[in-house]
């Protein structure tokens, strides 16, 4: 193992901290991005506020075609088959 050199890590140590610090090159404004929006859909949201009968059954057959199926079904899933008449 080499020994060190106390006086050459001193003077080292010494010119480094006299020696200023490289500043890094400024960085450029970056023009504010722009929200991103979702990609477009041939779809529009619609919000139904089911009646309790209703969306009882509705919610009981989601049930047995996801007990069937395997898979979950549900509640939208169900009006859509009933509305594009694919049950």
């Amino acid at each position: 193992m080499k020994k060190a050199n106390i006086s050459e890590l001193a003077s080292r140590l010494q010119s480094a901290s006299t020696t200023p610090l490289v500043a890094a090159a400024p960085v450029a404004a970056e023009p504010q991005e722009k929200p991103r929006k979702g990609p477009k859909r041939g779809t529009v949201s619609v919000f139904l506020r089911l009646p309790p009968e209703l969306f009882a059954q509705l919610d009981a057959e989601a049930v047995s075609r996801t007990k069937a199926t395997g898979r979950g079904v549900t509640v939208q899933q169900v009006i859509l088959a009933r509305l594009t008449g694919s049950l």
